[in-house]
């Protein structure tokens, strides 16, 4: 009973995972839209570039998250979308991220 509980919660979140890629992917193409389109339009699609490569890190969480509850027995496959790294998209600092604090 409790191994389909963890199974179905694990097939949630591969699916949730799924949605971030695509997502991510939607914005991607955006974003190289509005970068093609037009400089005015910059800030906007810098902004969509940095969402999507935060729902793709959030996906990839989320499938090892399933994987860890099925142990390792999943079918998840993580995505990887081709979309060329703008040098004027910054990188997510360490000051953006959660620290992970160690026990006294």
């Amino acid at each position: 009973m409790q191994k389909t509980l963890m199974n179905r919660s694990a097939d949630k979140l591969i699916k949730k995972a799924a949605d971030c890629f695509d997502l991510a992917e939607t914005q991607h193409h955006v974003a190289e839209a509005q970068h093609e389109g037009a400089g005015r339009q910059h800030c906007s699609a810098d902004e969509l570039e940095a969402s999507a490569r935060k729902l793709e890190v959030l996906g990839r969480a989320l499938e090892a998250d399933a994987a860890e509850i099925k142990g390792n027995n999943t079918e998840a496959v993580a995505r990887e979308i081709s979309v060329p790294a703008l040098p004027t998209v910054p990188a997510i600092s360490s000051a953006s991220r959660p620290s992970a604090k160690s026990a006294p």
